[in-house]
């Protein structure tokens, strides 16, 4: 069998997918780092002899035991790639919702997330009123043939107290007002006529007609809502009319960003040779900041592995997430992994099977969570909406959250290279004649270029076995939050 020789390495693309031509012999060295290699499925390798199919039977690569400075060959950083469900239902497992719990006005508390279910404080209605416009009468007493002429004594509005409905009348009913002591019906003002001072009903109606009974929405003391719910306008109306004008909510998370990068300068200043606009901390803080969330800190970190230690060590504990972005990576200056590796970090996903955002990592620092994300803005993005977003929703106690995917009809013919579940930004461009929408999604996903995400609907998947679709192929498609 062939291998190279032991100190010595073989250097392959840190992005996954080189080819042989890139592998060559170095002077013996002990201090790289780990290489991404590429069989059936990509892997990060740590130091010991590995297979490579693709360098031909028989053939094996081998790398010095050594471990780097950096600690990026640790062997506990180091695992296949783990499909998108099972990364997800891992991240998910790392963390429990909040306990802390602030009470509010129902008028503040739009997008909150209830901690308490809310009972009602009343039957709801809380007695029987009419459905609408008519008259009150009994038809069980005076209901015969028709028309049936009846006096009309007295008047139920809305606000005055329950009356009592003399025998041989009717009496004029308003919506939402209490039906009379003695009436068993209310017919609508359509169905009479004026005959003097009193009515002619024209359409005798049935027992019961247009008559809300009592506690038949909900009865004193039932759930309206449960805890975990978010709150928006119609779960608000739900709370009014329960009586609640106050809410028990899951306080905010708190949030810190942690960005890295030695080339990133603000959005709009000059820039020097070689340096970015920084585009993550303002896309981040838009996606995270807002009704669930609100950012305590953003932490600029040097591409160096003691200011990342420190960076984390000193966010831990005192916020319940951190998102950091870039530096996830196997290269020599990525070293978000090494140092939740050196703080002992509860690592649950270190790579995942995943187009753009392949090195997402997913962590827990003591009792802070930790969402790594790739430093690309488009990888971001991607990374956080599918991962991301929902370890804040479940941190913030939210039961049912997020958008929905629903299925939608591709515009054109799409290519995929098998091995990864892409996440492509996609537009809606119109409906098909079953009425399902059809999207356009572009040929790739490129991880770094922000405009075909800039006008993007939402995001379509191409699961990692697919090899080809055809125009008119059903879809995923994950909708963006608005």
């Amino acid at each position: 069998m062939r291998s190279f020789a032991p100190f010595s390495f073989a250097r392959l693309s840190q992005t996954g997918g080189a080819d042989v031509s890139q592998i060559k012999d170095e002077a013996p060295r002990t201090d790289y780092g780990t290489y991404l290699l590429r069989s059936d499925a990509p892997f990060y390798v740590p130091g010991g002899t590995w297979p490579f199919a693709g360098l031909g039977t028989g053939m094996s690569i081998s790398f010095g035991a050594a471990v780097s400075a950096c600690g990026c060959d640790d062997v506990d950083l180091i695992a296949p790639l783990m499909s998108v469900q099972d990364a997800l239902t891992a991240g998910l497992a790392l963390v429990d919702p909040l306990r802390e719990v602030e009470e509010l006005d129902l008028t503040a508390a739009k997008g909150r997330v209830l901690a308490r279910s809310v009972r009602a404080g009343t039957d709801m209605p809380g007695f029987d009123n009419s459905g609408m416009d008519g008259y009150a009468l009994s038809v069980g007493a005076d209901g015969q043939a028709v028309p049936l002429v009846l006096p009309v004594q007295g008047v139920s509005a809305a606000g005055t107290a329950v009356a009592d409905l003399a025998p041989g009348t009717a009496m004029r009913i308003y919506t939402g007002a209490p039906v009379p002591r003695g009436a068993d019906a209310v017919v609508m003002q359509e169905r009479t006529e004026q005959r003097g001072d009193g009515i002619a009903v024209l359409s005798l109606p049935t027992l019961g007609e247009n008559i809300r009974l009592q506690g038949e929405d909900v009865k004193l003391g039932d759930v309206v809502l449960k805890a975990g719910t978010q709150l928006d306008a119609k779960t608000i109306a739900a709370c009014a009319g329960a009586g609640a004008g106050r809410v028990r909510v899951v306080r905010k998370l708190r949030v810190a960003l942690v960005l890295t990068g030695d080339e990133l300068a603000p959005a709009g200043a000059a820039l020097d040779s070689g340096a970015i606009w920084d585009v993550n901390t303002p896309m981040l803080s838009a996606m995270i900041a807002g009704d669930l969330a609100e950012i305590v800190g953003v932490h600029y970190v040097a591409d160096e592995l003691g200011s990342m230690v420190a960076a984390l060590d000193g966010l831990a504990g005192s916020v319940d997430l951190i998102v950091t972005s870039g530096g996830v990576s196997v290269g020599d200056r990525d070293h978000v992994k090494p140092a939740l590796r050196n703080l002992g970090a509860q690592v649950a996903v270190s790579g995942v099977a995943i187009k753009p955002g392949k090195p997402i990592t997913l962590s827990r620092l003591g009792d802070t969570a930790v969402v790594s994300l790739p430093g690309n803005p488009v990888s971001a993005y991607v990374t956080w909406t599918v991962f991301g977003a929902p370890i804040a929703a479940r941190l913030s106690g939210v039961a049912q959250g997020g958008p929905k995917p629903r299925r939608v009809r591709a515009d054109t013919d799409l290519r995929h290279k098998p091995g990864r579940a892409e996440y492509r930004p996609a537009r809606i461009t119109g409906y098909g004649s079953d009425g399902l929408e059809v999207v356009s999604s572009g040929t790739a996903t490129h991880s770094a270029q922000l405009a075909p995400l800039a006008v993007a609907d939402g995001l379509v998947l191409i699961p990692g076995e697919t090899e080809r679709l055809e125009q008119g192929d059903l879809l995923e498609f994950l909708p963006f939050q608005a």
